[in-house]
């Protein structure tokens, strides 16, 4: 064969491991020093990843659990925070050095004991991982050399997400609490109301919401929730649609009671994207009437980011002290994880189930408190158009009152979800030499098979589709089952 080959180098996303990493983290928590705690009365965290890299053949991965704990002992609550590190490989065929990955973590469950004076934690961190290769792929793009070349084109196209601004701005809220002399412990969430373009930048709002376990003045225990809705003017201006994506850092809610206030004060991480199409045209199938070879093709896995989505959910439930503990004289204190046990996109729907660990503290009537827990099933869904995947990070707040043996219970479910999209592409990958059958001389009578082409009968009986399209008089490219073909070969 006297032609030569085109070829080109496209770069495509390909999805190289998709899955769930489970590291085993315990170990001794440090105690605050001269404070020895009696007992525990609520254990929660979360896993903070603090490097991510790929190798050859793994994933490599470190970061560590943030304890916030409420104990007790002989003078009163006191509450403090503690960190363990843990380092974790999972084993990634596939996988070489220099991929892009994403993981998520969650904390699946988690145990803390306190044996002997010493407080002991066990817990398994969840860490959902996506590697892709966004290295070239070399296709056939065309022959040289063949005049009679007939091509099956296909269109790729793909979603890709482009960060468009970042920045990290201070803020501040407050909130009345004429009471509070100290603030214990505290839970702070972000979340999304809007985005709209402005005359001077894009204005985006957003609420806090605030669920914090603090003491007044007479070392009354009791719990501030609060939700605190705030605008920043973002510094970028256009009329495109930008997908947020908000986190909280150095969080500190502290109590000004001189100006009898609880402020909240941190950074917040703001970074928009937009989505882009990636569009390419490559041939799926190539034949000559004239000159006899065959297409070598490969099926690849493409993938596409459609950039992050937020979903707030909220939820009321009553829940009951078990059998056996004292009834409650009032609620001090109510602390949630939310565990994701379940999550798919169906029908461009992000549908997910899940638990509330729900932790309460309360106050019995001789004074003593009380914690126990309870595991609330939940169930939630979210537009997620496009989508066919998604890796969903959840966080939540909750908030109880009430007295005797049930408890009212108010939740507020925060999830971030990234999105994105596979599809399947059959792309041209080599040409070998063939033998071409002895196909007879006249007139040809053939009925079309079903999803069959006009590309598809012209490679069949080796003839040019123009002259089959010529034939066929009006017939369009995509044939009817059963449709009658009369033409000359």
């Amino acid at each position: 064969m006297n032609m030569e080959l085109i070829w080109n180098e496209r770069n495509g996303a390909r999805v190289v491991y998709c899955g769930v990493a489970q590291a085993l983290v315990e170990g001794e928590i440090p105690q605050i020093q001269d404070r020895p705690a009696d007992a525990i009365l609520s254990a929660t965290g979360d896993v903070v990843l603090l490097g991510l890299e790929t190798a050859e053949g793994c994933v490599r991965m470190g970061g560590e659990i943030r304890l916030q704990l409420i104990c007790q002992d002989q003078s009163g609550v006191f509450a403090f925070t503690s960190r363990a590190a843990f380092r974790h490989t999972v084993q990634t065929e596939g996988v070489a050095t220099g991929m892009l990955v994403r993981g998520i973590p969650a904390l699946q469950s988690m145990e803390v004991q306190l044996t002997d004076g010493r407080i002991t934690l066990q817990a398994v961190a969840d860490i959902t991982l996506r590697v892709v290769d966004n290295g070239p792929v070399k296709v056939l793009c065309g022959l040289e050399g063949v005049p009679d070349l007939e091509m099956q084109p296909q269109q790729i196209c793909l979603p890709r997400r482009e960060e468009v601004f970042r920045e990290t701005l201070p803020i501040r809220e407050e909130v009345d609490a004429p009471a509070v002399q100290t603030v214990l412990q505290r839970d702070v969430l972000v979340s999304l109301r809007d985005l709209q373009p402005g005359e001077q930048g894009t204005e985006l709002s957003g609420t806090l919401t605030v669920s914090a376990l603090v003491q007044d003045e007479e070392g009354r225990l009791f719990q501030l929730s609060q939700s605190l809705p705030f605008t920043e003017n973002l510094e970028i201006r256009g009329e495109g649609e930008y997908r947020a994506e908000l986190a909280l850092e150095e969080v500190r809610v502290r109590a000004a009671p001189e100006f009898g206030l609880v402020v909240v004060e941190g950074r917040l991480r703001v970074c928009l994207y937009a989505v882009r199409t990636w569009e390419a045209q490559l041939p799926q199938d190539l034949f000559s009437p004239s000159i006899p070879f065959g297409c070598q093709q490969e099926t690849l896995c493409l993938s596409g980011e459609l950039g992050p989505v937020s979903h707030r959910h909220t939820m009321h439930e009553t829940v009951n002290i078990p059998s056996g503990m004292p009834e409650a004289q009032r609620v001090v204190y109510c602390a949630v994880r939310p565990v994701i046990t379940a999550s798919a996109v169906t029908q461009e729907r992000l549908c997910m189930e899940g638990l509330l660990v729900t932790r309460i503290l309360y106050e019995s009537a001789d004074g003593y408190i009380h914690a126990f827990t309870e595991d609330i099933p939940f169930e939630t869904a979210c537009p997620a158009p496009g989508a066919t995947e998604a890796m969903v990070s959840p966080a939540a707040t909750a908030s109880a009152n009430g007295s005797g043996r049930a408890l009212e219970v108010n939740y507020t479910l925060q999830i971030q979800a990234d999105l994105a999209v596979q599809q399947t592409y059959t792309l041209i990958t080599g040409i070998t030499e063939c033998d071409r059958p002895n196909m007879a001389q006249g007139i040809v009578v053939y009925f079309a098979g079903a999803g069959e082409t006009l590309y598809d009968v012209a490679k069949r009986f080796a003839i040019p589709r123009s002259a089959l399209s010529a034939a066929l008089g009006d017939a369009g490219e995509e044939l009817q089952e059963g449709q009658r073909l009369v033409f000359l070969r």
